[in-house]
């Protein structure tokens, strides 16, 4: 599992505070987590507290 958020900060320390500070705002309830079988990246899911969850804005 990893995390990846674009931060811009003034130094490491602060972008670790900054990145910690929104994972920690948004919580399980907003951040999705995506997951994938091995080697089939285009068959990953996004899941909101376990439960799948569509992130594609031009779908309903």
């Amino acid at each position: 599992m990893s995390v990846d958020l674009p931060i811009e900060a003034a130094s490491p320390g602060e972008a670790v505070r900054e990145f910690w500070a929104y994972v920690r705002d948004l919580g399980p309830a907003e951040l999705p987590a995506y997951v994938w079988p091995v080697g089939d990246e285009l068959a990953m899911q996004a899941f909101v507290l376990g439960a799948e969850a569509n992130q594609d804005p031009e779908e309903e």
